[in-house]
């Protein structure tokens, strides 16, 4: 029924009791390395994480805040930049309907000294 019999299955059993004692075992664990270069053993001072954590902390309002000013400065100049155009239009266009004025009556004056 079965395709080993019980004497291999405990033989191969002790094979692995056996080859499990001859490799030496020590005290530490080993642990896996995701990086090249591995990590110093000290242990780093907690002062030097004070500017990670306020930034931790205070990195997404910092952010926010930062980015609200740059829409807010980008809107203020389109529209200082549209009325300054708005303004140059109408002046030009004042002087382009005077200059039309002067030509009308120049063309007057040169029709009425022909005649």
């Amino acid at each position: 029924m079965f395709s080993k019999s019980a004497g291999q299955i405990i033989a191969r059993m002790r094979n692995r009791k056996l080859s499990a004692s001859l490799i030496p075992r020590s005290g530490l664990q080993v642990r896996a390395r995701f990086s090249s270069t591995q990590a110093p053993n000290e242990p780093r001072p907690t002062g030097s994480l004070d500017h990670k954590n306020f930034y931790k902390t205070f990195g997404r309002p910092i952010a926010k805040v930062f980015l609200m000013a740059i829409f807010t400065y980008q809107l203020a100049y389109y529209f200082w930049v549209r009325l300054e155009q708005n303004e140059i239009r109408s002046e030009m266009q004042a002087i382009i309907t005077d200059l039309e004025t002067r030509i009308e009556a120049l063309e007057q004056a040169k029709t009425q000294k022909k005649r």
